[in-house]
């Protein structure tokens, strides 16, 4: 079947009325009603917060200003949460300190209602489940996080783990599938390695995260695309998706500050493990999808959307025309008129398939009650009922959320998961309301999407160069998805016959040839495996050479193939024996040159690179002089991306690997930014005036280290979560040690 791209956007956006010679730096989205709302950073010396509105995340209109509070001078990252018919937006004018605005509408006006309450920058409030709210902010080697006694008052708190080795900042905690995500960026907005990471918990939003591997998930210190960061993630219009809107820098305004530009691209999730499918830069990517049914009833559902049931036990009943498949996500605004009897109700209505059939989640006035309820011939079932939280006032708009599926069905009040009934799964029907007779409910956004639960992950182009998750493949045959065996989390699939397929939807930004790696677990050495793609099948062995013995899963190299610019699909099929795999990954490359002798110095003057970030499988040679007795360390560099140079970052603001040279011996370094880890050391000693020549050979991810004429390594290391590509470089600066340029082959 062939794909089609269809309507499309192209990051970076410019909006209409962005601030002259600023743009949009530190973007937050606030969903509110089926309408998302977009906030950005104010231009230092001038008044005022700037908002936009979108139905879609892709076409904005300007709202104007929303407040013109004096404290909103230069305000950083607004931030608005909705809570019970209010408005929240949290932001550190200038840097110094926060305040609390507040308003009735996402528009505003928003009228400062604190004091300036500290706490640094870019604070971010994170709502629970049990309506606990939390407040995360800005600081040296980590996110801080306090509880918060109501949207006023921020108490005492602790630094969470969620830190990028020095100034960390722009943080925001979400919850799915009974996990905590949090984003962070850093170090210095000015730096090309501005970046972000995320950490998952699965017990509380302000305790210890786990940090995946696959961190970071937004880079790019390419001259026309970098500096990427201060993210806020957001649920899509089809109700199932999750976007990320971050910000690339331009460079510096006329008067000092950045000047910035709004970027979005797609989240994906696997466990707990999270990707952005990005970041997009220059090419056309696929618009967010929207509901497969949408409407603002009102007062009077229109008799083209909605058909009324009357008579129906003392209620009045409209449900739509559209019907929803086994599975989907159904979301539901509402408020009550101030007239209305103190004891009236509401029904949602889900898989209705007639008047005595049918699902709801039941609004009480008088109880103040929430409740899951089921009708079977005429027969009215509670299966569950859990109080709203407190103070709930029903004449604000109030949102119910319903995911339904085969796992069962999800109900969820303002956002927050209050019910979960894994028996009640999910059956087709019509979606509604009930209330009744003589009573007027306020009826808002109401949608439905066939997705639930993350399935929309399948449907999504994928961008490459890029990763493509296995159970985010369509299946054929009967792969089979395995859980609890991975390190970071995730699911992986097992292709077990020659009929077991994985087909993945892509939309290559460039002719070119591009490298394909499969990360597969251990006991897939041996087998075989089909790929095919751009109208080439290859048959290829997952050889054990390949795999790393001390690790259960290793990043294999599959070849280079040439892919077109485009969409298309990449499949991979079983052919001999089982293949256990977790992602695919796809990477440009360019030819590494028969010879070339390079003198590193672009990007810094400690670390140093030079060649293209292209290169795959190469050897690089060189001499290490050592002049005088030092304790000073000098280093080669290779396999680098994603370098970057600035005063206020961690040190080695790079990717790849450092060949360290001490007097006694040598030590083989995996970089990723903050992230540094000793692999392996081998012996060589040095003497004052004594020059070593040395070979560093890349093959796949086997590294392995020469000294002289000898055939023999004196470090060996195969790095089961390799950097497969990438340029050569220099580390270090001392008079005691000097390097010879580095003349890179192919061999």
């Amino acid at each position: 079947m062939a794909l089609t791209l269809g309507q499309t956007y192209q990051n970076p956006f410019v909006l209409d009325q962005e601030w002259e010679d600023y743009g949009i730096g530190d973007p937050y989205v606030l969903r509110f009603d089926g309408t998302y709302y977009l906030y950005c950073s104010t231009k230092d010396r001038r008044v005022g917060v700037k908002a936009w509105s979108s139905d879609d995340l892709v076409n904005w209109r300007y709202e104007g200003l929303v407040t013109k509070e004096a404290i909103s001078e230069g305000a950083y990252a607004p931030e608005v949460v909705y809570w019970n018919g209010a408005f929240y937006m949290y932001t550190s004018p200038a840097g110094k300190g926060h305040y609390v605005l507040q308003s009735d509408k996402p528009t505003g006006p928003f009228v400062a209602k604190t004091g300036n309450l500290g706490f640094t920058i870019d604070g971010s409030v994170f709502i629970d489940d049990d309506e606990k709210w939390y407040f995360t902010h800005a600081k040296l080697n980590g996110i801080m996080a306090s509880p918060m006694k109501d949207p006023y008052t921020i108490e005492a708190g602790q630094q969470l783990n969620a830190s990028l080795g020095h100034w960390t900042e722009g943080s925001m905690i979400i919850k799915r599938n009974g996990r905590y995500f949090i984003t962070y960026t850093g170090n210095h907005v000015f730096s090309k390695g501005y970046r972000v990471n995320y950490g998952v918990n699965h017990e509380s939003p302000i305790g210890a995260y786990t940090i995946p591997e696959n961190n970071p998930i937004l880079i790019s210190t390419a001259n026309d695309f970098n500096g990427l960061g201060h993210s806020a993630t957001v649920m899509g219009p089809d109700l199932d998706s999750y976007y990320m809107v971050y910000h690339n820098l331009v460079g510096r305004s006329a008067e000092g500050p950045p000047l910035r530009k709004l970027n979005l691209d797609r989240l994906v999730f696997n466990g707990d493990k999270m990707s952005v499918l990005g970041p997009t830069h220059g090419s056309p990517q696929e618009v967010p999808r929207m509901p497969a049914f949408q409407d603002i009833p009102g007062a009077a559902p229109s008799a083209d959307k909605w058909e009324p049931i009357r008579g129906a036990r003392g209620k009045e009943i409209w449900v739509s025309k559209a019907m929803t498949g086994h599975r989907y996500t159904a979301e539901y605004n509402f408020r009550w008129y101030q007239a209305q009897a103190a004891g009236s109700s509401l029904d949602v209505i889900f898989a209705y398939g007639d008047a005595d059939n049918y699902r709801s989640a039941r609004v009480n006035k008088a109880t103040m009650e929430l409740s899951l309820t089921e009708w079977t011939n005429g027969v009215e079932t509670v299966v569950a009922t859990i109080p709203l939280p407190k103070e709930t006032d029903l004449t604000k708009v109030h949102t119910v959320r319903i995911e339904s599926g085969k796992s069962g069905t999800l109900l969820y009040w303002d956002g927050l998961l209050k019910i979960e009934e894994a028996a009640m799964k999910g059956r087709d029907g019509r979606i509604g309301y009930a209330w009744p007779q003589g009573e007027k409910p306020d009826l808002h956004f109401t949608a439905f999407s066939n997705e639930a639960n993350g399935s929309s992950d399948v449907q999504a182009l994928k961008p490459l160069p890029g990763m493509l998750e296995a159970v985010h493949a369509e299946f054929e045959g009967k792969p089979t998805i395995q859980s609890g065996i991975t390190p970071d989390g995730s699911e992986s699939v097992r292709l077990s016959k020659g009929k077991d397929g994985l087909h993945f939807r892509v939309n290559v930004r460039e002719d070119g040839s591009y490298l394909l790696s499969l990360n597969a677990a251990k006991n897939s050495a041996g087998s075989t495996l089909k790929l095919e793609v751009n109208g080439t099948t290859k048959t290829l062995k997952l050889d054990a050479s390949l795999f790393a013995d001390h690790a259960a899963w290793t990043k294999v190299p599959l070849g280079e193939f040439e892919l077109k610019a485009g969409t298309q699909w990449l499949s991979l099929h079983g052919a001999k024996g089982d293949v256990t795999l977790r992602y695919v990954e796809a990477s440009p490359t360019v030819s590494v040159p028969e010879q070339a002798v390079i003198k590193p110095t672009a990007v810094g003057l400690v670390n140093r690179f030079g060649g293209d970030v292209g290169w795959t499988d190469y050897t690089v040679s060189f001499d290490v002089t050592l002049k005088a007795n030092t304790s000073d360390e000098v280093g080669v560099l290779f396999r680098t991306t994603n370098e970057s140079d600035f005063k206020d970052q961690v040190k080695d603001a790079f990717m790849g690997y450092t060949l360290a040279f001490h007097t006694d011996k040598v030590e083989l370094r995996r970089v990723n930014y903050e992230n540094t880890v000793e692999a392996a050391s081998g012996s060589l000693l040095f003497k004052p005036g004594q020059t070593r020549h040395l070979s560093v050979k890349l093959k796949g991810s086997l590294i392995e280290v020469f000294s002289e004429d000898s055939d023999k390594s004196i470090l060996t290391w195969r790095d089961p979560n390799a950097f497969l590509l990438g340029r050569v470089g220099l580390r270090g600066v001392s008079i005691a040690w000097t390097i010879s340029p580095l003349t890179v082959t192919m061999k």
